[in-house]
């Protein structure tokens, strides 16, 4: 993982310069997204079967979080109204969920719905034959995630519910 920090603080130094610039134009509010934890993506926990999340990739989710909340902080400091930007921080909304999958009626957290019937094929995947290559689990309403990225409308709703306790509604008004 060596190279990744300094990677990660261009990424949110890139991204600094992209607030500044919409703020020139005259955008007055701007919310902007923190990282889910990409470690507990199907993607990278099908290497546990699906029992947990990658602690390696969610620390360095963690170092991006961390260098865009200073950022952001930073910027509303900077700023004449001090509450030009927002951080809607989806890595908790997300760990909250996947950390209490029951209280959101979450069965399946790690475990993707829909996915390819073979390590060469993923989800929606077709043979030259137009065979479907896919299995869809029979009850998606029960699990978090759709694919190896993608939450299902369970799982976002699920998100979402998580991030309304904490008042994502101040950032919609």
């Amino acid at each position: 993982m060596q190279g990744f920090p300094s990677f990660i603080a261009s990424v949110v130094k890139q991204t600094t310069a992209d607030l500044i610039h919409l703020q020139s134009i005259g955008f007055k509010r701007i919310v902007v997204g923190a990282l889910q934890p990409l470690g507990c993506l199907p993607l990278a926990t099908a290497q546990t079967s699906f029992q947990s999340c990658n602690s390696t990739f969610n620390d360095l989710v963690t170092l991006h979080n961390n260098l865009l909340n200073q950022s952001v902080t930073k910027l509303n400091q900077e700023s004449n109204d001090h509450n030009t930007f927002t951080i809607l921080d989806l890595f908790d909304g997300f760990r909250t969920v996947l950390n209490n999958p029951s209280s959101h009626n979450i069965k399946e957290r790690l475990k993707p719905c829909c996915f390819g019937v073979s390590s060469e094929y993923n989800c929606g995947s077709v043979d030259e034959n137009n065979v479907k290559k896919y299995l869809v689990c029979e009850n998606p309403e029960s699990t978090f995630f759709w694919d190896r990225l993608h939450p299902t409308q369970a799982g976002w709703n699920a998100v979402y519910s998580e991030l309304e306790k904490k008042g994502v509604y101040k950032i919609l008004y």
